[in-house]
């Protein structure tokens, strides 16, 4: 959460650490129940010390709180997740506390305190503000004693791992073959034989077109349609009919206002500068009247970092030194230097805005709302009545006129399609669409309609008046439509046909261009494709099969609308000293997840050592 250890924790090491435990659970947690020794309120034992619930406890509401912060309710199963995961923390803690206990390791008051006094959120100009302290855990629902315990642990943790792993590094006997294959690049000579640009072959006759749509009876199969009758009664649907009093639009849209106030905001351009004596040339040659493309080449000599700012609030500028002269500078003016946390600073404003809402789209939408709630409240008053109705075996069409309803009817199928291909009108959301399609098709002919609740706060009822069974659609209301899937089997054969003589052409010593010009067909180059990177717009099928073939071997694929043939005409094998940057990544992450494994394989050894046994019906108290 803090530091080094935190970071390892969220890794798959933490990840195995944290199945070990489930692990341990299973196998011993039923017998745990009875036999776990101690306080009635351990919930866990480690190396035969206790953890309190409280403990785990209040990992579990801080967990807790966080998600339902973001507007959710977590359910059982998410409950249960947080519980075992603050457990699993608990543990790993007090096994670490044993294992530096064990080695006799310790950590000095002063190690706390510069941890401490380097977290940015307890700071006040760039210094421990314990007011602030304080004030950032209370706001948290941490006690300070608990979290500088934190930091304790995570110390200890760093002493105990950072030893163990710091020396683990890949050798380049294994990374360079690693790069290797990862970084191989492959090229290839692209022929793209489309469908639709072949010749359609004459119409045959009517006997042919009969035979091919006797073969092929699913194509031409109308699928199940339904009449049916609803009523909708929903508040998106009414909403837009509401009308809202002016003067509660403008009492609502001055709270939102109030909620969301305008806030200055400011575009820069900063130079970042180590040196007061660069900082001074760079402002001179700005003042001259340099481009910030001018500036920006500059910089590199004088080693400062080029840095815009978009549009940036005052209180988002990392800097406070930086911020303030910001917000007090002249638009166009070129300012400084000036003395920042770390180092100087000279800047330009070369804009002045305020961040907030549109006030014309805030409108909108406060009166989008209060629309809403006048027709969810119309929606609740009416539902009732429509009820009874209902009950009373009122037909459909018969419903009072006065409750807000949509009626719709029609003829659709199970997709909500109408039998001219076009999405039946059906009013309201995609969710109380698809509701109202599927309890269409599960409705019997005749049934009374029953009212039914919907998504979103809304209600229906439907009749089914008729069902049309599925059919062959017969021979000669399909011909135009059997003609055209025919035509197109037989581009799509005359397409297959001509890329494989491609492919055979190629294979059999003939130059690939010499064979796309017989065929008039053009010949492009490919992006490089590696392993894991497929360049856009090309083909997903032709990587794995790329790198499989010889240089000057060709392949086809269906590419969905024709056929390519491809031909691997270049192989290009990556070096360290090509792609230094992309070796040295891969060398920091395979380290990292060598690193990664020494430090579970020492976890795991410390958990097999502090045998854990766990009150599982207290624990699940935390959730239940």
């Amino acid at each position: 959460m803090l530091v080094w250890v935190r970071n390892l924790m969220g890794s798959w090491v933490a990840r195995g650490f944290f199945a070990l435990l489930i692990v341990i659970f299973i196998f011993w947690g039923v017998s745990n129940v009875f036999t776990l020794t101690g306080s009635p309120t351990a919930v866990a034992m480690v190396g035969g010390k206790p953890i309190d619930i409280s403990v785990v406890q209040a990992g579990y509401q801080r967990a807790l709180a966080q998600y339902q912060q973001q507007g959710q309710q977590p359910d059982q199963a998410t409950r249960q997740q947080m519980a075992m995961q603050a457990l699993s923390d608990a543990v790993r803690q007090e096994i670490l506390r044993q294992a530096a206990t064990q080695y006799g390791l310790g950590v000095p008051d002063a190690a706390v305190r510069a941890v401490l006094g380097s977290i940015p959120a307890f700071q006040t100009n760039g210094a421990f503000d314990k007011a602030k302290f304080a004030q950032v855990l209370q706001q948290s629902g941490i006690s300070e004693d608990s979290f500088i315990g934190q930091v304790k642990d995570e110390l200890i943790g760093r002493q105990l791992l950072t030893p163990l792993i710091d020396g683990a590094n890949v050798p380049d006997a294994m990374l360079a073959p690693i790069f290797a294959l990862l970084g191989e690049q492959r090229m290839a000579a692209l022929v793209n034989v489309p469908v639709n640009t072949q010749a359609a072959p004459a119409a045959p006759s009517d006997a042919v077109l009969q035979r091919y749509w006797l073969n092929h009876q699913s194509q031409f199969t109308l699928p199940e349609y339904r009449k049916v009758q609803m009523v909708i009664l929903s508040p998106a649907v009414l909403a837009p009919q509401e009308t809202v009093p002016q003067d509660q639009v403008a009492a609502a849209l001055a709270r939102a206002q109030a909620a969301s106030p305008s806030v200055p905001a400011r575009s820069a351009e900063v130079l970042s500068v180590e040196d007061l004596a660069d900082a001074s040339q760079l402002k001179a040659a700005w003042a001259k009247g340099a481009s910030w493309e001018k500036m920006q080449a500059l910089a590199k000599k004088y080693h400062a970092t080029p840095v815009p700012l978009s549009g940036v609030q005052q209180n988002q500028i990392p800097s406070g030194a930086l911020a303030q002269a910001v917000f007090a500078a002249q638009q166009g003016q070129v300012v400084g230097p000036v003395a920042g946390d770390l180092g100087m600073y000279v800047f330009k404003v070369t804009d002045e805005s305020q961040s907030g809402p549109d006030t014309a789209q805030l409108t909108a939408q406060v009166t989008q709302q209060l629309q809403l709630q006048q027709a969810q409240a119309d929606v609740a008053k009416n539902v009732d009545a429509l009820q009874d109705a209902l009950a009373g075996q009122t037909p459909l069409e018969q419903l009072p006129g006065n409750l807000g309803l949509a009626a719709v009817e029609g003829t659709l199928d199970a997709n909500g399609n109408t039998p001219d291909g076009t999405p039946a009108p059906i009013p309201g959301g995609a969710d109380l669409k698809s509701a109202i399609i599927k309890a269409a098709f599960a409705a019997q002919k005749g049934q009374a309609p029953q009212l039914q609740t919907g998504p979103d706060g809304s209600y229906y009822a439907l009749s089914v008046q008729d069902v049309t069974a599925p059919a062959v659609q017969p021979f000669a209301q399909a011909k135009a439509k059997v003609l055209s899937a025919w035509t197109q089997d037989a581009q799509q054969r005359e397409a297959q046909v001509v890329a494989a003589k491609l492919m055979h052409d190629v294979n059999t010593g003939v130059p690939l261009n010499n064979a796309a010009l017989a065929a008039g067909l053009s010949v492009t180059q490919s992006p490089g494709y590696t392993r894991e990177m497929q360049p856009q717009d090309q083909p997903a099928q032709l990587v794995p099969v790329l790198f499989t073939l010889k240089p000057g071997e060709a392949t086809m694929l269906d590419n969905g609308t024709g056929f390519t043939v491809a031909v691997l005409t270049h192989v290009q094998d990556p070096t360290p000293q090509s792609d230094p940057a992309t070796y040295a990544q891969l060398q920091q992450s395979l380290n990292k997840s060598l690193q990664d494994d020494l430090g579970g394989s020492f976890l795991a050894g410390l958990q097999a050592r502090d045998k854990v046994t766990v009150n599982q019906k207290l624990l699940a108290q935390l959730y239940q």
